[in-house]
């Protein structure tokens, strides 16, 4: 998508000028115009359709940062919190005193875009569930650019633990683990983290709208 140019003779209906033409948002948005040559001196048909190829694209680009938390895919897992954001169980494995071992660690994953780059784990226990799932949050806010708004937003739907004990540790078993639900129960401090969990707090307490002197976590 883009701006086209068609000079004499290489448009199949004659035309002779500039086309914009730019998907924004879904697939059925999709937007063209015409400067046509006949109607604008080259360099006004030029800078019309550039301007008007900016203004879409930025457009576009709110549209997809709005879209970063739309409600979940039809066939998404009740792990998925937004394109990127998810509860996860990673999976290790060590060996002590020659002895190998595999280790579940209940986290929140935040995708790093672009191909190949991986994800950043913040594990449950090491912050704690409700301060992970918010610095997971802020972690993803930060590299999307997102809103106050829609920090809120992805902020209230922190999922239930019982998206590990079920759905997460299911698969694991599905997969050949051998896992337990005292045992995910164990690395989700669940005792520990009920109240907080209940009450939408993290490690500073309620946390629901970024001061003007926020930094975002690091």
């Amino acid at each position: 998508m883009a701006v086209i140019y068609y000079g004499e003779g290489t448009h199949d209906a004659g035309f002779v000028g500039f086309r914009v033409a730019r998907t924004v948002g879904v697939a059925d948005d999709y937007r063209q115009e015409y400067f046509s040559l006949r109607e604008y001196s080259y360099a006004t048909a030029h800078r019309l359709a550039y301007s008007l190829d900016r203004k879409w694209e930025a457009e576009a680009e709110e549209v997809k940062r709005q879209n970063k938390t739309c409600k979940r895919r039809r066939n998404s897992g009740p792990n998925i919190i937004a394109e990127g954001l998810r509860a996860y169980i990673s999976i290790e494995n060590r060996s002590r005193m020659g002895v190998k071992r595999t280790y579940f660690a209940p986290c929140f994953l935040v995708t790093k875009p672009g191909y190949g780059n991986g994800d950043i784990a913040f594990r449950i226990s090491t912050h704690g569930y409700a301060e992970a799932y918010e610095k997971a949050v802020e972690k993803y806010c930060e590299i999307h650019d997102l809103t106050d708004e829609q920090y809120v937003e992805l902020l209230d739907r922190m999922p239930s633990t019982e998206v590990f004990t079920g759905y997460l540790l299911n698969a694991l078993l599905m997969r050949g683990h051998r896992a337990t639900k005292a045992e995910i129960l164990s690395k989700l401090g669940a005792a520990k983290n009920e109240e907080d969990i209940t009450n939408g707090k993290g490690k500073s307490g309620q946390n629901r709208v970024r001061c003007p002197e926020y930094r975002w976590a690091q």
